[in-house]
């Protein structure tokens, strides 16, 4: 949905997820902490999870996250309808890759070494 550039489609949804959330949480059979919405930047076309971001813009990822936040918790009458916990905030695009030398390197073992400018520029807008 990131990418139709929609706000209101964008908190509907959230709305949707949110409601769906609070009713399985009445039932019983689920918490009202949601791990979403995914809001790192899709920079890397080969990132295997990139269908779930929004795009690889920041200002888009921003906009996008805060529409679809604002739709899932909801606030009325005093409660959160689900509570959202963004996934992936800060570059986390590695899932596991191979260098040429054999060396292996998945996303619970990598330092990113991310330069302050693209950090600021890309990250921390």
């Amino acid at each position: 949905t990131g990418m139709a550039f929609n706000r209101s489609l964008w908190r509907v949804t959230g709305e949707a997820i949110g409601r769906e959330a609070r009713a399985l949480m009445n039932a019983g059979k689920a918490y009202s902490t949601l791990w979403t919405p995914v809001v790192n930047l899709a920079r890397d076309p080969r990132w295997g999870r990139n269908v779930e971001v929004p795009g690889e813009d920041p200002f888009l990822t921003g906009e996008y996250a805060s529409s679809f936040i604002s739709g899932l918790q909801n606030k009325q009458g005093g409660f959160l309808q689900a509570s959202a916990c963004c996934k992936h905030f800060v570059a986390n695009e590695l899932e596991k890759t191979t260098q040429l030398d054999g060396e292996e390197y998945d996303r619970r073992h990598d330092n990113a070494q991310v330069t302050e400018r693209d950090l600021l520029d890309s990250y921390l807008p």
